[in-house]
Formats: structure tokens, C-alpha cells, sequence
């Protein structure tokens, strides 16, 4: 968790896809109005510069932008760390403490994974939505916080609340005003300029992309969308000594990968495996999101099998950290 002061109110969103032009058409409206706010979008799309984007257009812009990670936040310290606690609440709790929602008083609070949050400060935190009250652990004393909520979530909410893991009347009340973040997949006019955005910051305008770094780019999937773009390009204009940054510097080993120009119509499947995951969306109906998910899931449980339902292993063999595998899966 973070607390800072986001006073710039230039450009925080870049891009001019037509996604990310009515994404950020709605963004000076939503910031006028300062009603809670719900950013959702795949890992790394870039839902927290949205909400930052958001403070710097609202009229709290010169007060505390407030970041709490809830995923990273151990289930027993959630509510103390964004409610505060009183001396003696429990073990360790030597002196009381302000709590996130106090520090953000008058500014901005972002909750991000808000999925992770457990059933305690999930009711908690709909008592504030509501009321604007709240208690900290192991006092009486109603406290008072005005600060803005904006939530992130990369987890589909109704699904989570039809598996009993989310409150519902928590879900309606976060999406007061819902704000969803596309893949950089399904943005990929915005590819160029975003890696133009994060080269010039890292090299004041010392450095450029060669032509076929831009077309292994644009070749690309984006697995970890902006995320991983920005990490790619920063990591390039660090370690790589030439003035004109090509492929290999971003990562993209092996021979140039030639653009295909777009056509009328996707190629058709050309594997058994690729026509059972394109039946998913051709057959069943699912976005390209809810797709991912549900690979997602049966890939988990297959490495759960494998590994004879040791999460850790599990983890290890997908790359993931052990904490995924317990959000992901009940």
C-alpha cells in the first residue's frame, strides 16, 4: 500500500484507439461527479493508471491518492490496515493505528484486486459505501472518512459472486460507475504510441525504435498487456548501448516476424486444440476474456492433478505465485 499526492492533471492515459478514446472521454465526467468507481480489465492493462488519471481530474487532485494492494494484504490484517485498530486489538497491536480510509480523508482511496478481499472487510467495507462510517479493529468509536473509493478487479465479479467468494450487494455497490480496461490485444493501435510514451520517459527522447522492433511489436500477443510493454521497452533502453533500439533489445529472439495485413475474415483453425479453445467463443458465446479465464482455471487444476493438489508445486510448474492459485480457485 501507498500513500501519495497525484497533483498533475496532464495526459495519464495513452492511446488513441477507439477503446481507449471512449475510455477516456468518459474519465472527466466520472472525476467530476466522484462516485465510487469500478476499473476492470485484465492484469497489467493498466487499471491503475485509470484510477490515477481519474484523481488527477477531480477536484481532489492536491489531496492523497491512497493505493492499497488487497491481494498482497495477509486475511488477518486486511481490515486493520484499511480500518485502523485501537491498543490491545490483537497480538502485536501495541499502540493504536489510523487506517488507510482515514489517511485518504478528503482524497482518493484505490482498492485494487478487490476481489481478494475477505468476507469481514467485504461487509466493512460496504458499511462505508453506505454510510461513510466505519469502526477500527477493536473500538467502539464510529469514525468518519469522505474519500472517493475507485476498486480494480482483473476477476470476473459475477462469477465470484455466484460461487459465494463475493458479496453482491458489495459488486453493486462498487459499480456505481463501471470502467472496463481492454487487453492491449484488442488495442494494438495503441502499441506504438505506448512504447514511444515509455522509451521517451526512460531516455528523455535519446533513443528510438527501429523498424523491425516495431514490427516484432505489433507481431505480438501481449500476455502481460501495458505491463509488460513498459517493463520490455525500460528494460531495452537500460541495458542496450545503441541509439536505435531493434528486436532483439525488447526481447524478441529468433528470425523478424513479418505483419500479416488484415483480412475480411480470421484464418481458419489449423489445430485440434486451437479448434476447441476457438469453440469457446464461436460456440459457447464467451469473450475473448472469459475464455482466458476458463483456460486458465482447467490449466490450474491440471497442474493441481500433476502435483497430487500441492498448490506450491503447482505454482512452480506455471510460473505463478502460490497466492494466485488460492484466488483463482476455492
Amino acid at each position: 500500500m501507498s500513500v501519495d499526492a497525484v497533483a498533475q492533471t496532464g495526459e495519464l492515459v495513452v492511446g488513441a484507439s477507439l477503446a481507449i478514446r471512449q475510455l477516456k472521454a468518459r474519465l472527466p465526467a466520472v472525476a467530476r461527479a466522484q462516485r465510487t468507481t469500478l476499473i476492470s480489465g485484465p492484469t497489467g492493462a493498466g487499471k491503475d493508471v485509470v484510477a490515477r488519471s481519474l484523481h488527477a481530474q477531480s477536484p481532489r487532485r492536491e489531496r492523497p491518492f491512497v493505493t492499497v494492494h488487497c491481494a498482497a494484504l495477509p486475511d488477518t490484517l486486511v481490515e486493520a490496515e484499511m480500518f485502523g485498530h485501537a491498543r490491545g486489538a490483537f497480538t502485536g497491536a501495541t499502540q493504536s493505528r489510523a487506517g488507510l480510509i482515514r489517511s485518504a480523508a478528503g482524497g482518493t482511496i484505490f482498492l485494487d484486486e478487490i476481489d481478494s478481499l475477505p468476507g469481514g472487510a467485504q461487509a466493512k467495507l460496504l458499511r462505508f459505501l453506505e454510510t461513510g462510517e466505519y469502526r477500527a479493529v477493536g473500538s467502539d468509536r464510529v469514525e468518519h472518512s469522505d474519500a472517493w473509493v475507485i476498486a480494480a478487479t482483473n476477476q470476473n465479479l459475477v462469477e465470484r459472486v455466484e460461487r459465494g467468494l463475493f458479496r453482491p450487494d458489495l459488486m453493486y455497490r462498487l459499480a456505481v460507475v463501471n470502467l472496463p480496461v481492454p487487453p492491449l490485444a484488442e488495442r494494438t493501435d495503441d502499441i506504438l504510441a505506448l512504447a514511444e510514451h515509455f522509451l521517451a520517459q526512460a531516455t528523455a527522447g535519446a533513443k528510438r525504435l527501429a523498424d523491425d522492433a516495431r514490427a516484432a511489436m505489433l507481431a505480438y500477443t501481449w500476455p502481460g498487456n501495458v505491463r509488460e510493454l513498459k517493463h520490455r521497452v525500460e528494460t531495452a533502453a537500460l541495458f542496450d548501448d545503441a541509439g536505435v533500439i531493434g528486436r532483439e533489445a525488447l526481447g524478441f529472439a529468433g528470425p523478424p516476424v513479418a505483419v500479416a495485413p488484415p483480412s475480411a475474415a480470421p484464418p481458419p483453425p489449423t489445430t485440434s486444440l486451437e479448434a476447441d479453445l476457438w469453440s469457446l467463443i464461436a460456440d459457447h458465446g464467451l469473450t475473448l476474456a472469459q475464455a482466458m479465464g476458463h483456460v486458465e482455471s482447467l490449466m490450474i487444476r491440471a497442474a493441481l492433478r500433476a502435483e497430487s493438489d500441492n498448490r506450491t508445486r503447482a505454482a512452480s510448474r506455471l510460473g505463478i505465485h502460490v497466492r494466485t492459485i488460492f484466488k483463482k480457485l476455492p
